[in-house]
């Protein structure tokens, strides 16, 4: 299985290297641990059910369970309106922006990064008994095209989840984010510049009661900040897709 920074491409693994989260956080190991989507990875990504850690001592616990609904299709439905809702009413210029720390802490200075929305969403998730993954998504057309979302497992299935959109992938059963690569009518009706996200997938496992994590705070970087702030109409501005030089 195709696992790390690189299995979207050069350039993109590029891009992840120079992510605004700082290195060696819980944010950059999802990355360097996310394994890619494909063929090879599918039956074992999917042999088993999701499993949560205990989660009872989680400084989120208490505060999750105001979004127990009848059933897990409903608490998650609870949930993504809460990130969602976060994320639309969120106004802060990027180069005052933090990001990583704990869900707890992402929660109080609130966010629309989806990458630190999709580790909230995952610890609510997990604290209400629903096992919650990440995923990485990236458009391989355009540069820069990189995005966060979640895949829960529930009623038997996983099911794709976005905690910044607000989506919640179903039709009659959670869908996976397999089952959307292989059947892209399935992104039929969603914005078109939403549905490049799923030109590929990878899936990281994320244990918030790991002792090891790193929840280390970071601010804006150069490199990030030119992405945001230049008009690059999805072209790989800083030499990232240039072939390596040979030693």
């Amino acid at each position: 299985m195709k696992q790390g920074y690189d299995i979207f491409g050069k350039a993109y693994g590029v891009m992840l290297r120079n992510d605004v989260h700082a290195p060696g956080s819980v944010d950059d190991m999802l990355v360097q641990n996310m394994i890619l989507l494909d063929a090879d990875s599918c039956g074992p990504l999917y042999a088993e059910a999701g499993k949560c850690p205990d989660m009872k001592d989680h400084e989120l616990y208490e505060f999750a369970q105001q979004f127990r609904g009848a059933d897990d299709k409903e608490t998650i439905r609870k949930v993504l309106d809460c990130t969602a809702g976060i994320a639309l009413h969120y106004d802060v210029d990027f180069m005052d922006m933090h990001f990583g720390g704990t869900e707890k802490e992402i929660l109080q200075r609130e966010t629309d990064w989806c990458a630190d929305m999709a580790r909230v969403g995952a610890v609510l998730l997990q604290c209400l008994g629903i096992p919650c993954r990440i995923l990485q998504l990236a458009d391989l057309s355009r540069a820069y095209y990189g995005h966060v979302a979640g895949e829960a497992y529930y009623e038997g299935r996983f099911g794709v989840l976005d905690f910044i959109y607000g989506y919640q992938f179903y039709d009659g059963k959670p869908i996976s984010a397999w089952e959307i690569l292989q059947n892209g009518d399935i992104l039929n009706g969603y914005p078109p510049e939403y549905t490049g996200y799923f030109s590929a997938v990878a899936v990281s496992e994320y244990d918030p009661t790991d002792k090891n994590n790193d929840y280390s705070v970071s601010g804006p970087n150069e490199y990030t900040r030119k992405i945001i702030y230049a008009d690059h109409n999805g072209k790989w501005l800083m030499g990232e897709d240039e072939p390596r030089e040979q030693s």
